[in-house]
């Protein structure tokens, strides 16, 4: 990513524009150059904890979540420098190539003079008698010296390195914490104006319950994320359609935080949710009479000029089966879970009986409290699929 040219727009109300553009397309780094600044102005003049200042706030906390998945390598193939890595792999193996032949060249040199060394041999053996008993005496402090001028350099490299090594943990900590304050400043903020603010307030509070959610969940605090987009969805169901595609992004969002949780039951009713919202969808998209109706697809269109329903079709139905298939996975991970927990009340003698006869079905009470050891190697590799960002529905 090329480096973030320095922000000359007066306007706080620009800057917003200009951040939330770039946010659009993902470069990261510089809405929130943009939105720091636009933040910044906004508090300046209205105060901190001005309502003219939650939206920004808001646009802010989002760009640093994502600049806080770009540095972790959540997003993949957004870190900037990893073509120029290869690049210079390349060179240096070429280089290393040159350098292999020009070694060569000077040995075959070095043969071709060998037999006039070999002749004054006899000569030179004179001069090394004398030259050693001087290097005998000078070994030590040489040696000494370079100790001393090593140690010291590969100490200070070691401790450059921890440095460099600290500091980019500490960036990407930073971001994440500070995305999180951020948000919850804008929470507060929508909260008591929420009353006044109408619809338009409404909904950016429904946004940074989301937003709060993300954070949680990508600070793996999955309860805490599950709550906060939870609320989200309370306030879009009064605000939105039943089919709004947002609705079914949060639903797969809420979803997600409950598989990452072990609440594979939750976890399948809210994909099922999100699958059925894209159906129906989908169904009005592809009637020309009931998309032009739509409400959401005139705002779309109004507000985005790269905006078509056929782009949302097919969008759409390359998410679905994204969506089936976690359904199906959760499917798959209860049922393993249900099949460890009844090998383990109750297990089977050498007959293939089981060898508790009182025993015939599994009751709740009777469950172990943790039964995450049952499934952590199928578990383990799950989570590092859903751990990486998933594609956002909401465009």
């Amino acid at each position: 990513m090329a480096d973030v040219p320095e922000v000359t727009t007066s306007s706080a109300e620009e800057l917003l524009a200009l951040g939330r553009r770039h946010l659009a397309v993902r470069d990261y780094h510089a809405a929130t150059e943009s939105l720091a600044k636009a933040c910044e102005m906004l508090a300046k003049t209205h105060g901190d904890i001005a309502d003219e200042c939650a939206e920004a706030y808001l646009w802010y906390g989002k760009a640093l979540l994502g600049l806080s998945r770009e540095e972790s390598g959540v997003l993949g193939g957004g870190i900037p420098g990893d073509n120029e890595d290869d690049d210079n792999d390349d060179e240096n193996n070429e280089n290393g190539d040159e350098e292999s032949k020009e070694q060569g060249e000077v040995a075959n040199d070095d043969n071709a003079v060998e037999s006039k060394e070999q002749a004054e041999i006899a000569n030179e053996e004179v001069k090394k008698n004398e030259a050693e008993s001087t290097t005998k005496e000078e070994e030590p402090t040489s040696s000494t010296a370079k100790e001393s001028n090593e140690k010291p350099g590969s100490s200070n490299d070691d401790q450059n390195d921890d440095s460099v090594v600290n500091l980019e943990n500490e960036d990407d900590v930073d971001n994440l914490q500070l995305a999180w304050e951020m948000l919850e400043l804008s929470r507060s903020i929508l909260e008591k104006r929420v009353a006044d603010s109408g619809n338009a307030g409404r909904a950016l509070l429904a946004d940074a319950h989301l937003a709060l959610g993300e954070v949680a969940l990508e600070s793996e605090t999955y309860d805490k994320a599950v709550l906060d987009m939870v609320s989200c969805l309370e306030i879009q169901k009064e605000l939105y359609g039943s089919d709004d595609r947002r609705i079914a992004e949060t639903h797969y969002q809420i979803g997600l935080a409950n598989s990452l949780a072990s609440n594979f039951e939750d976890a399948i009713t809210h994909f099922k949710n999100a699958a059925n919202i894209l159906e129906s969808r989908i169904k009005t998209l592809e009637n020309p009479s009931a998309a032009a109706e739509d409400a959401t697809v005139k705002k779309f269109t109004n507000a985005d000029p790269f905006y078509s329903v056929e782009g949302e079709l097919k969008e759409l139905k390359e998410l679905l089966p994204e969506i089936q298939e976690k359904i199906q996975d959760m499917m798959d991970y209860k049922a393993e879970v249900i099949k460890r927990v009844r090998e383990t009340l109750c297990p089977t003698n050498g007959n293939g009986q089981s060898s508790s006869a009182g025993v015939n079905k599994l009751e709740p009470k009777s469950a172990p409290s943790d039964i995450s050891h049952l499934i952590k190697r199928k578990r383990k590799s799950s989570e590092s699929e859903e751990t990486s960002a998933p594609k956002r529905i909401n465009t």
